[in-house]
């Protein structure tokens, strides 16, 4: 995973807030149910597994901060040179083992639930079986490092360990990745359901278009920071844009009429979606401006930075800004 590239964790939005109903108490003055609606009932609490069972699959991605593909990578840069040299080992990092081993309980949690979600749930289970390869090794490293153990040999037990570690590593970064374009394809499909069902001109259409459109921007930003200097990534990128901005404009017209009949203050989380917009609009202007080309200079070339990693890391903070909020109620 490439250092640009967002967690996917940031970008889920959790089913229960885009499948309108699901969870309502059932009505106790409703009479018993009859044997033509048991049916009908059976729908129900196999939609209700699936919003269960997909959003305990969004809690593992949204909880790892760090993805394990980007641990991996972190690994194999920053720890295998220091191990492969000779030098006595002066600090050690390793992926924190307890989100090892809790990623894996949840998924197995989720696997459990019997409503199918194909996309995901094969994946789900090779993630979860590479995580409990891994499991032991990331926990002995973690006392090792943690205790500052390569104080006392030099750096020989993270050595004799580092094959294995790097092998188990790799497998779950793979696992890891596959799970991803499941979580991916799901969600995109939920997104797009929830815009093309919601009627026109409402708060709840500009909503799911915000998201919709949102998600999409954010595939077309990932394509233009890997080639900002491809003009049809750029062309893109713009289009999707307005697409976001236009929802943006219909939700803030919304929020604010609602405003005005309850007389509620509500801002619809405008800050942090003007920002997403306004930042975007400056990688589009940099981009056509040609600041991505240029060669870095002063304090960004001593950190090692680039303009276009910079931006993106910028952009991908505000768009899990502005997508995060909408899995909470804002008015």
């Amino acid at each position: 995973m490439k250092n640009y590239q967002t967690l996917l964790g940031a970008t889920l939005v959790a089913v229960s807030a885009l499948v309108a109903g699901c969870g309502d108490k059932t009505d106790k003055t409703a009479p018993p149910a009859s044997a033509e609606a048991k049916p009908a009932a059976q729908a129900g609490n196999d939609q209700q597994q699936l919003v269960e069972k997909y959003n305990l699959y969004v809690d593992v991605s949204n909880n790892l901060r760090t993805s394990f593909q980007e641990a991996r990578e972190s690994y194999v840069t920053g720890q295998v040179p220091l191990l492969q040299a000779k030098a006595p080992l002066t600090s050690l990092r390793i992926q924190n083992d307890i989100l090892v081993d809790r990623s894996a309980k949840k998924l197995d949690a989720a696997a459990a639930i019997a409503a199918p979600l194909p996309e995901i749930d094969e994946s789900a289970k090779a993630f979860s079986a590479a995580l409990k390869v891994l499991s032991p090794l990331s926990r002995e490293l973690n006392d090792y490092a943690n205790s500052k153990g390569y104080l006392a040999d030099n750096g020989d037990k993270a050595r004799q360990m580092s094959a294995d570690y790097l092998a188990a590593l790799t497998t779950v970064a793979q696992a890891e990745a596959a799970f991803d374009k499941g979580l991916i394809a799901r969600d995109r499909a939920l997104t797009r359901e929830a815009f093309e069902k919601a009627p026109k001109d409402t708060a709840a259409y500009y909503r799911a278009g915000l998201i919709y459109h949102g998600k999409l921007n954010h595939a077309d930003a990932m394509a233009l920071f890997a080639a900002p200097n491809d003009p049809q990534a750029l062309a893109a990128f713009e289009a999707s844009l307005a697409l976001v901005a236009d929802s943006a404009a219909g939700w803030s017209k919304k929020t604010a009429e609602q405003s005005t009949q309850n007389g509620k203050s509500c801002s619809g989380g405008m800050l942090q979606i003007n920002e997403f917009i306004g930042q975007s609009r400056s990688v589009i202007k940099d981009t056509k401006d040609g600041v991505f080309k240029r060669k870095e200079t002063g304090a960004m070339a001593r950190m090692g930075r680039s303009a276009i990693v910079d931006a993106a890391n910028r952009y991908n903070q505000n768009f899990a800004n502005m997508i995060g909020q909408f899995n909470r109620p804002l008015c």
